[in-house]
Protein backbone atom coordinates (compact mmCIF):
# COMPACT_ATOMS: atom_id res chain seq x y z
CA UNK A 1 0.00 0.00 0.00
CA UNK A 2 1.50 3.32 -1.10
CA UNK A 3 1.66 6.22 1.35
CA UNK A 4 2.86 9.80 0.90
CA UNK A 5 3.93 11.32 4.18
CA UNK A 6 4.42 15.00 4.97
CA UNK A 7 4.95 16.82 8.26
CA UNK A 8 1.43 16.36 9.63
CA UNK A 9 -0.41 14.57 6.82
CA UNK A 10 -0.47 11.03 5.45
CA UNK A 11 -1.94 10.22 2.02
CA UNK A 12 -2.80 6.53 1.67
CA UNK A 13 -3.53 5.22 -1.84
CA UNK A 14 -6.85 3.40 -2.06
CA UNK A 15 -8.10 1.04 -4.74
CA UNK A 16 -10.82 2.28 -7.09
CA UNK A 17 -13.48 0.47 -5.06
CA UNK A 18 -12.36 1.97 -1.74
CA UNK A 19 -13.84 5.46 -1.99
CA UNK A 20 -14.34 6.75 1.53
CA UNK A 21 -16.16 9.91 0.64
CA UNK A 22 -19.32 8.81 2.43
CA UNK A 23 -17.35 8.71 5.69
CA UNK A 24 -16.20 12.31 5.19
CA UNK A 25 -18.97 14.24 3.54
CA UNK A 26 -22.43 14.28 5.03
CA UNK A 27 -23.88 16.83 2.61
CA UNK A 28 -23.65 16.17 -1.14
CA UNK A 29 -23.35 19.93 -1.79
CA UNK A 30 -19.83 19.71 -0.38
CA UNK A 31 -18.72 17.59 -3.34
CA UNK A 32 -16.96 19.10 -6.32
CA UNK A 33 -18.52 18.84 -9.76
CA UNK A 34 -17.63 15.41 -11.12
CA UNK A 35 -16.35 15.18 -14.68
CA UNK A 36 -16.90 12.31 -17.07
CA UNK A 37 -14.32 9.50 -16.89
CA UNK A 38 -13.26 7.96 -20.20
CA UNK A 39 -12.27 4.32 -20.30
CA UNK A 40 -8.67 3.32 -20.94
CA UNK A 41 -7.30 -0.16 -21.71
CA UNK A 42 -7.80 -2.57 -18.83
CA UNK A 43 -5.24 -2.09 -16.11
CA UNK A 44 -4.54 1.57 -16.91
CA UNK A 45 -5.67 3.61 -13.92
CA UNK A 46 -7.73 6.67 -14.73
CA UNK A 47 -7.83 7.82 -11.12
CA UNK A 48 -5.91 7.52 -7.88
CA UNK A 49 -7.77 7.94 -4.60
CA UNK A 50 -5.90 8.81 -1.41
CA UNK A 51 -7.23 8.77 2.14
CA UNK A 52 -6.01 11.86 3.98
CA UNK A 53 -5.07 11.08 7.57
CA UNK A 54 -3.83 13.26 10.39
CA UNK A 55 -2.66 11.70 13.65
CA UNK A 56 -4.01 8.39 12.33
CA UNK A 57 -7.53 9.76 11.85
CA UNK A 58 -9.32 10.07 8.53
CA UNK A 59 -9.82 13.75 7.68
CA UNK A 60 -10.44 13.72 3.94
CA UNK A 61 -10.03 12.28 0.49
CA UNK A 62 -7.82 13.36 -2.39
CA UNK A 63 -8.31 12.22 -5.97
CA UNK A 64 -6.24 12.50 -9.06
CA UNK A 65 -8.99 11.70 -11.54
CA UNK A 66 -9.45 11.69 -15.28
CA UNK A 67 -5.77 10.77 -15.60
CA UNK A 68 -4.77 10.99 -19.25
CA UNK A 69 -1.43 9.22 -19.51
CA UNK A 70 -0.87 10.07 -23.17
CA UNK A 71 -1.45 13.78 -22.53
CA UNK A 72 0.21 13.54 -19.10
CA UNK A 73 -2.51 15.36 -17.20
CA UNK A 74 -4.93 14.77 -14.35
CA UNK A 75 -7.62 16.58 -12.36
CA UNK A 76 -7.09 17.31 -8.68
CA UNK A 77 -10.00 17.02 -6.25
CA UNK A 78 -9.84 17.37 -2.46
CA UNK A 79 -12.50 16.96 0.21
CA UNK A 80 -11.65 17.81 3.83
CA UNK A 81 -13.68 17.63 7.00
CA UNK A 82 -14.88 21.10 7.94
CA UNK A 83 -12.79 21.22 11.11
CA UNK A 84 -9.59 20.75 9.03
CA UNK A 85 -10.35 23.57 6.60
CA UNK A 86 -8.53 26.92 6.85
CA UNK A 87 -5.84 25.48 9.13
CA UNK A 88 -2.98 25.00 6.63
CA UNK A 89 -3.89 21.37 6.04
CA UNK A 90 -4.95 22.00 2.44
CA UNK A 91 -1.68 23.79 1.69
CA UNK A 92 0.33 20.83 2.91
CA UNK A 93 -1.79 18.36 0.95
CA UNK A 94 -1.70 20.31 -2.33
CA UNK A 95 2.07 20.81 -2.11
CA UNK A 96 2.65 17.09 -1.53
CA UNK A 97 0.38 15.91 -4.36
CA UNK A 98 1.79 18.45 -6.85
CA UNK A 99 5.31 17.23 -6.05
CA UNK A 100 4.16 13.64 -6.56
CA UNK A 101 2.20 14.34 -9.76
CA UNK A 102 5.00 16.26 -11.46
CA UNK A 103 7.95 14.43 -9.91
CA UNK A 104 6.92 10.77 -9.71
CA UNK A 105 4.04 10.50 -12.20
CA UNK A 106 5.82 12.76 -14.70
CA UNK A 107 2.63 14.66 -15.46
CA UNK A 108 2.79 17.80 -17.57
CA UNK A 109 -0.40 19.42 -16.33
CA UNK A 110 -2.78 19.43 -13.36
CA UNK A 111 -6.34 20.72 -13.55
CA UNK A 112 -8.92 21.64 -10.93
CA UNK A 113 -12.53 22.76 -10.85
CA UNK A 114 -13.75 25.04 -8.05
CA UNK A 115 -17.23 26.44 -7.52
CA UNK A 116 -17.34 30.23 -7.51
CA UNK A 117 -18.51 30.39 -3.89
CA UNK A 118 -15.54 28.40 -2.54
CA UNK A 119 -13.13 31.30 -1.96
CA UNK A 120 -10.84 29.26 0.32
CA UNK A 121 -10.19 26.66 -2.39
CA UNK A 122 -9.69 29.36 -5.01
CA UNK A 123 -7.10 31.07 -2.79
CA UNK A 124 -5.42 27.72 -2.07
CA UNK A 125 -4.86 26.63 -5.66
CA UNK A 126 -3.94 30.12 -6.85
CA UNK A 127 -1.25 30.13 -4.13
CA UNK A 128 0.43 27.25 -6.00
CA UNK A 129 0.26 29.02 -9.36
CA UNK A 130 -2.90 27.49 -10.83
CA UNK A 131 -4.28 29.85 -13.50
CA UNK A 132 -7.97 30.38 -14.13
CA UNK A 133 -8.51 29.09 -17.66
CA UNK A 134 -12.25 29.27 -18.00
CA UNK A 135 -15.68 29.40 -16.49
CA UNK A 136 -18.36 26.74 -16.77
CA UNK A 137 -21.26 29.15 -16.55
CA UNK A 138 -24.10 28.12 -14.24
CA UNK A 139 -22.87 24.53 -14.34
CA UNK A 140 -23.81 23.58 -10.78
CA UNK A 141 -27.17 23.79 -9.05
CA UNK A 142 -26.71 24.64 -5.38
CA UNK A 143 -29.00 26.16 -2.76
CA UNK A 144 -31.79 26.79 -5.25
CA UNK A 145 -29.71 28.54 -7.91
CA UNK A 146 -27.15 27.86 -10.61
CA UNK A 147 -23.57 28.87 -9.92
CA UNK A 148 -20.40 28.96 -12.01
CA UNK A 149 -17.53 26.51 -11.84
CA UNK A 150 -14.05 27.91 -12.40
CA UNK A 151 -11.62 25.78 -14.37
CA UNK A 152 -7.95 26.02 -13.35
CA UNK A 153 -4.72 24.60 -14.76
CA UNK A 154 -1.11 24.35 -13.64
CA UNK A 155 1.75 23.40 -15.96
CA UNK A 156 4.81 21.64 -14.65
CA UNK A 157 7.03 24.34 -16.19
CA UNK A 158 5.12 27.07 -14.32
CA UNK A 159 5.48 25.21 -11.04
CA UNK A 160 9.21 24.74 -11.61
CA UNK A 161 9.64 28.46 -12.36
CA UNK A 162 8.29 29.19 -8.89
CA UNK A 163 11.28 27.27 -7.49
CA UNK A 164 9.14 24.43 -6.18
CA UNK A 165 10.66 21.51 -8.05
CA UNK A 166 14.21 20.58 -9.00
Amino acid sequence: MMKLISNNIELELLSGEDSIISQIVEDSDDLFNMSEVWLYPKGTPTQMIFAIKKDGKLIGELKLRNIRWFNRKAELSIILKKEEQSRGTGTEIVKKIIEYAFGKMNLHRLEAEVIETNSASIKLIEKFGFKKEGVLREAKFQNGKFIDIYRYGLLRSEYKKQGNEK
